[in-house]
């Protein structure tokens, strides 16, 4: 399996899988034109995508999704709650609704080789829910969009191969910085978005040494930097697992453009 990240961050996200026979998207929310071209950057054309899995409603995951639709007409799939926030939407209604698919938590959906499971996420929207992308003995997660780390996101990212998973924010930065307190207390929320500290807590806490690679995800424009973020994950994963740079590349995620195609 392969695994990058075409943008990842505050302001749009979406990742690619990829196996010998099946490509599928985990959130839409850069432009069309901006997703064409990641893709095709790494060698795949829009049009032999397999699906789509959406995390949540949000803007920042599905901000292409309208016009990618009606260009590629590809199938995506989410909770019933995240389907009915997006087709709220009257825009909508020029995409063809028999694309979208409702996948209930916890079931298991087969696409191509890939095998995907969702699984709750404590967010401020409707159904948000982490992806887990399985072929024979390899697994991919996407889990970002994080309020705190639960059992049940520890439960589904164990064992991950690789992955993406959110390090939103600097907890000092967003302390002293310019937001209003009402969203600084959404983001420090237990359904807001997960800090550097307690990103890094919770990939030691499931780390074993099959986890090649990990990608930072969702850093925030305003109150993170990468550099802050990696070095903050890398001191939690070095008080538990001393040796991990053995076996684990730590690496952030870009913003504006895809990131390094990983194999596992």
């Amino acid at each position: 399996m392969q695994l990058c990240t075409i943008a990842s961050g505050s302001s749009g996200n979406a990742a690619m899988v990829r196996t010998e026979s099946t490509v599928v998207l985990a959130d839409c929310g850069v432009s069309c034109k901006r997703i064409t071209e990641g893709l095709k950057e790494k060698g795949v054309e829009p049009e032999k995508l397999s699906g789509i899995f959406i995390t949540h409603e949000h803007s920042d995951h599905i901000k292409g999704l309208r016009v990618f639709l009606k260009k590629y007409h590809v199938p995506v799939f989410s909770t019933a709650g995240t389907i009915d926030e997006i087709l709220r939407n009257p825009a909508m209604n020029e995409c063809d609704k028999g694309l979208f698919n409702i996948v209930r938590q916890e079931e298991k959906l087969t696409i191509g080789d890939i095998t995907a499971t969702c699984f709750d996420i404590p967010h401020d929207a409707a159904e948000p829910v982490g992806w887990c992308f399985v072929k024979d003995d390899k697994k991919v997660s996407v889990c970002t969009d994080i309020g705190i780390a639960t059992d049940t996101i520890r439960e589904h990212i164990a064992g991950s191969d690789a992955m993406v998973i959110e390090a939103n924010h600097d907890v000092r930065m967003l302390e002293a910085g310019s937001y209003p307190y009402e969203l600084k207390c959404r983001i420090l929320g237990d359904r807001g978005h997960l800090s550097n500290e307690n990103s890094g807590k919770l990939i030691s806490e499931i780390w074993k040494e099959n986890m090649k690679y990990v990608f930072l995800g969702h850093l925030s424009k305003e109150n993170n930097l990468p550099q802050i973020a990696l070095a903050a994950v890398e001191n939690e994963m070095a008080k538990e697992h001393g040796d991990y740079e053995i076996y684990t590349s730590i690496r952030t995620a870009n913003r504006d453009i895809p990131t390094d195609l990983v194999t596992v």
